[in-house]
This record gives C-alpha cells, structure tokens and sequence, in this order.
C-alpha cells in the first residue's frame, strides 16, 4: 500500500510538523542547496524525530561537475550523520527549476548522469539508501539510461486543465518505475493553509524495511619497489604493460612514474640535456632506454654543451680516435699507434666515452 508524505523547504517556514505528522507517513526535508544547508533543515528534522516519523533528506544540486557534486554529496552525508536519528534515504534533486544550469551552461547529458551517480555513490557508501529526483521528461531524456538507483520521479496528473492534487489515484504511476511518486505541487494537509508538493512512496525498503548494503571500498593499489628512474626504464621496456594494466601494477608509484616519463616526452631538448649533465637519467643503457626516442637529440645536445660536437654515440658503436686528438679524457697523452683503429665503446660518461679494446677513456668529441 502506498505511503503518503509532503516534501518541505525552508519555502514554508515555520511549518506545523507535529500537526502535519497526524495526517501523513512520512517527510522529506531539504538539508541543502548547492553548498547552502537549508535554514529550516535542522528544525523540521529534530520535529520529524520528535513525533517519531520517518524522513529522507534531499539537496537541490546546482552542480555543474562531478568535483562539486562530490563536495555536495559530503555535506549532505555529513548532516545526515550527524541527526540523533538518521535519515531513511538520501536523494539528489536533479532538476533546473530556477534556470541555474541553463544560465551556466547546461552540463551534458553525461555529465549531468555523472553528477547523480558520483552523489548517489557516496550517500551509498556512508550506508544510505540512494535515489535521484527529477521529473519525468529528465528521467527520459536528460538522464535516460539512469537506471543504478531508485527514482523519485515528478509527474502532476491534471484533469480539465488542473492538478488533480490529493484525488490523484496512487496507481496512476507504475510503482515499478519509482520508489516514490511526486504526484502534485498542489497538495494540502491539515495543520498547513498552504499549497504542498506530496509524494507517494511504494516500497518499504525506502523507508528502512532493508539496510542498504554499502558500495565497498576499492581495494588500495599496490606499492612498486625501486626509484622513479628504474620503474620508468621497466615501463619503458614495457614491464608493465599499457592503460589500466599499467595503473594496477604502478599502484600508488603510477602518477610520480607517468609523469617522469610524460616529462621526458614533453620537455624541451635543452632542458634534457641539462638534467642529463646532471645525472638525472642515468649512463649507458639506462639512459638510452628511458629517454627512448628522443636520446639522439638529446645525446646530441649533451655532446654540444660539453664540448663535444653534434654527433651522437652510444654503447655498442664502432668509433676511430681522431689523428688530431691530443690527450685521453683522464689527461694522459694518446700514442700515435692507437689512432685510425676501430674500437667499440663500452660505457657513456659526460662527454666521454670508454673504448674497450684499450680500456681507455676518449673524448667524445675526439671521436668520429
């Protein structure tokens, strides 16, 4: 059997609660607009808990995205916890009444999905029983696709062009396509002279009859072993794979990981090749892998600001002492005998290479 109760704001002031309670089952009070609690919010709960009626609270959202929708959502949970008896269910009232979103550029239909969904989550997660408030044409257009959390649907069925108000028949909305209906802004009970928007509410889980199951919390990713420079060559090397794969096995190391390497892509040459004098990226190898395709030109850049040309080397390449090179990178004097020879350099330093035929140190700048 359907259950009868008025939704109020601080848009009807003092109401008589305990006057209305004789002639209704339940309430649903207002706690906030946007970020702004309901001046009347905390009067007309502890009046509800006072006669001993089940309420639900509702916050008119004017969020525009899903961070302020968050914010909202917090506040709301937070007066709800913090009433001497809890609230049965907690509802985001989707909807434009007074043109706030049309003026502020209407969200998409996404995000306006978004925005419910991230709200309902969190009034989910702290225990309550979620639903969104929105009217019909929202539900089947706007919010189409909606279907996670139960729907406090707004519908007023008219008869010769008037409101049918309180004559409205309970079952003239499907109660399998909402928990409650709000079925006229033109209601009345006794104990208030004026006009009350009234809800029928159809299913006892809403107000209590089941405990909603709260939405676990995720599970807290992983911690990576190793420095920023060692997991960026392992990524590199594609260890941990791409997308989310890459997220779940970085755990909480994946943004400081990302964003090393989102550098070394974005970066300009010089500042590379700064933070390679300085030891950032590594020697040999390391160096090589981390900096992937840009290690030529920035190699290249090193090279130059140490004095040692444009041309780029690496572990592995085959190189020739040139006839006009004086000295080793560690001072001593280069013997004749050894320029014009192929060797093979082993190891990358600061403008010098290690050549493994003679185990000796050159200047890379003394090479060709």
């Amino acid at each position: 059997m359907a259950k009868l109760g008025p939704d109020i704001s601080a848009w009807q002031g003092d109401i008589d609660i305990k006057a209305l309670a004789n002639h209704c089952d339940f309430f649903i009070f207002r706690s906030h607009a946007g970020i702004s609690e309901d001046k009347k919010a905390v009067r007309n709960v502890n009046l509800a808990i006072d006669v001993g009626k089940p309420y639900g609270l509702y916050i008119y959202s004017y969020a525009l995205n899903t961070a302020r929708a968050e914010q909202e959502a917090a506040n709301v949970v937070a007066f709800a916890n913090s009433r001497r008896v809890k609230p049965s269910f907690l509802v985001i009232d989707m909807e434009d009444a007074d043109g706030y979103k049309a003026r502020n550029g209407m969200p998409s239909n996404q995000t306006l999905r978004d925005i419910c969904t991230v709200e309902c989550r969190a009034f989910e997660r702290a225990g309550y029983y979620a639903m969104v408030y929105a009217s019909s044409s929202w539900f089947n257009g706007k919010l189409a696709g909606l279907n996670d959390f139960d729907k406090w649907v707004a519908h007023w069925p008219t008869s010769g062009g008037k409101q049918k108000g309180m004559n409205t028949d309970p079952s003239g909305e499907n109660a399998n396509n909402c928990g409650i209906w709000q079925f006229t802004s033109e209601g009345y009970l006794d104990g208030y002279n004026g006009r009350l928007d009234m809800n029928y509410l159809y299913k006892d889980v809403i107000l209590g009859g089941v405990t909603p199951t709260p939405t676990p919390e995720p599970t807290p990713a992983p911690s990576v072993e190793g420095s920023t420079l060692d997991l960026a060559v392992r990524v590199m090397k594609g260890e941990f794979g791409d997308g989310d794969a890459r997220v779940s096995a970085l755990g909480n190391r994946y943004d400081e990981v990302q964003d090393f390497i989102n550098h070394i892509f974005a970066a300009s040459v010089d500042t590379l090749a700064d933070e390679v004098i300085a030891g950032k990226y590594g020697n040999g190898d390391t160096r090589s892998t981390v900096l992937g395709s840009r290690y030529d030109e920035v190699q290249d850049r090193v090279n130059q600001k140490l004095g040692g040309g444009s041309k780029s080397f690496k572990v592995g390449d085959k190189v020739k002492i040139k006839s006009s090179a004086d000295r080793y990178a560690t001072g001593q004097k280069i013997p004749n005998w050894v320029k014009g020879k192929t060797y093979t350099i082993q190891q990358m330093g600061n403008g010098k290479a290690l050549l493994k035929e003679i185990i000796s140190w050159v200047k890379t700048s003394d090479l060709q």
